[in-house]
Order: C-alpha cells, then sequence, then structure tokens
C-alpha cells in the first residue's frame, strides 16, 4: 500500500486547559481531496497550524513521509515539500508579478535568505534567467 504524503497521530495542542485539538489522526494522500471542518472555535485552525510547524504539538507526532517533522520549524517543512497557504494573501504591490513569484520561490532555496535590507542598487536588473 501507498504511504501518506503527511500523516499524523494522536495530535494534541493544549493552551493552558483548553485542548485546542485533542488526540487527532490524520493520513492526506496524494490525487485525493481532503477538507477539514467544523464551528468556529472547533480547532481547524490549530491543526493546520501543527501540520504545518507554525504551533508545535503538546503530544503527538507529524510525519512528511517517512521524516518525522514534529517540532519543526515551517521554513524546514517547505523545504521537504509542505507549502501553506492562508486565506488572506498579500503580495508586494512595488514588486512585479514575477519578482513576487520569484521571492515565494526562494523560500525553497538551499540558501539562507538575506536577513539585511537591499537597497536599489541590489534589485535585479534581469529576471530572465530564473
Amino acid at each position: 500500500m501507498a504511504e501518506a504524503l503527511l500523516r499524523a497521530r494522536q495530535l494534541t495542542r493544549r493552551f493552558g486547559g483548553l485542548a485546542a485539538v485533542d488526540g487527532v489522526s490524520v493520513d492526506l494522500w496524494h490525487g485525493r481531496i481532503h477538507a477539514v471542518i467544523g464551528p468556529n472555535g472547533a480547532g481547524k485552525s490549530t491543526l493546520t497550524n501543527l501540520l504545518s510547524g507554525e504551533l508545535a504539538p503538546t503530544s503527538g507526532q507529524v510525519h512528511l513521509g517517512s521524516t518525522e517533522v514534529t517540532g519543526w520549524a515551517p521554513e524546514r517543512i517547505a523545504r521537504q515539500g509542505l507549502g501553506r497557504s492562508y486565506q488572506k494573501t498579500n503580495i508586494f504591490l512595488p514588486l512585479t508579478v514575477h519578482e513576487n513569484l520569484r521571492l515565494a520561490a526562494q523560500s525553497r532555496a538551499a540558501q539562507p535568505p538575506c536577513h539585511g535590507r537591499p537597497g536599489p542598487a541590489d534589485r535585479p536588473r534581469n529576471l530572465a534567467h530564473l
């Protein structure tokens, strides 16, 4: 049998005495549509944050393929191929479409991002090579 792309086992996240997610297990498969539904406050966003690394679980495990990624930082998980989108997207209006896409793609680059603030001289003049 094929391996699930993303697998969570007994995920729990507590905030003080409140269990926002309590013992959730899920398998997400290639080529299938999956949905998490429930009323406001049911823990949908918390579950998504746990799967993507935005939050560390109080207990439980997350596997991306055969690799356990529990507690990994979101950028490390993203480099393994798991991306996350938000309901409201943000783009940088001064940048071109191509520059916005390039910036998004850099999150998957092998090189660490530049943490300095680039000036006008640092702006690429020709992005055709990408």
